[in-house]
């Protein structure tokens, strides 16, 4: 039963996919940009129920030619409420350089509130909705283009284990999620992102993720979003070892 529930989840997954690469409202552009992303995720366990996480990563977007260094500092701080429930909060910094003609090379601050609900099952499957609002400030080596802006993002996503000891040292996982963007100075939904990947646990300290991320986008409300980006990302999770507490074993991603 458990393995038929699986194999719906991931049907259902790809056939949302295809749906919405494949109907009418959704178009690709001529020339799709490719992203690559290497990121680091470190969480350590502050107290029971508290703990710090933040976001080390190198992203190099082709296309647009930007390279953008995230610096994980202060930090992000997450309190597990309840069992199935993480409220996080904190900021990090993002250094981008630009390569193309415009050179417009800029340092973003990224400020993050939001929470994350885990679906309890007993199908060993890990279902989650992780909502969060951002403040992303932007500053410019030329001042006159600083701006600011606000969005919320929400993800829904499922984890399923592939093999025999789910989720247990030397064993892999499956990963699909669909994430949609409202930014509030446009007034719609401008991007959205469907992920497939695989993840494997090495032990209880390390997991490493290898995700593949659909990017749609849309330029004005009145038109109909765009696939504009491949996304390949490997990110290495690394739970901090504690003597007296236990690490989180479903750390929210900062990205």
């Amino acid at each position: 039963m458990k393995d038929k529930i699986r194999r719906v989840c991931l049907l259902g997954s790809f056939v949302l996919t295809a749906c919405l690469l494949f109907s009418n409202p959704v178009q690709a552009q001529e020339k799709i940009g490719n992203e690559y992303r290497l990121i680091v995720v470190p969480t350590y366990p502050i107290s029971k129920d508290f703990y710090i996480t933040t976001y080390l990563g190198y992203v190099n977007n082709t296309d647009s030619k930007i390279i953008s260094t995230y610096i994980g500092l202060p930090g992000l701080f997450v309190y597990k409420l309840k069992d199935n429930f993480q409220l996080q909060a904190g900021s990090f910094l993002i250094l981008n350089s630009d390569n193309s003609p415009a050179n417009n090379d800029n340092k973003e601050i990224r400020y993050v509130l939001g929470g994350k609900i885990n679906l309890p099952n007993s199908s060993n499957l890990h279902i989650s909705n992780w909502t969060r609002y951002e403040l992303r400030d932007f500053n410019y080596d030329n001042n006159s283009l600083n701006k600011t802006n606000n969005r919320i993002r929400s993800r829904f996503a499922i984890e399923f284990p592939i093999g025999k000891n789910p989720w247990q040292s030397n064993s892999w996982y499956g990963i699909s999620d669909f994430e949609l963007f409202y930014t509030f100075e446009k007034g719609y939904f401008d991007r959205f992102r469907q992920r497939f990947g695989v993840g494997y646990i090495i032990d209880k300290q390390w997991t490493l993720n290898f995700v593949y991320h659909i990017q749609l986008d849309r330029a004005a409300k009145d038109l109909n979003p765009e696939w504009t980006t491949n996304i390949y990302r490997v990110d290495v999770r690394w739970t901090i070892p504690h003597k007296k507490h236990q690490p989180l074993n479903d750390s929210p991603d900062a990205d």
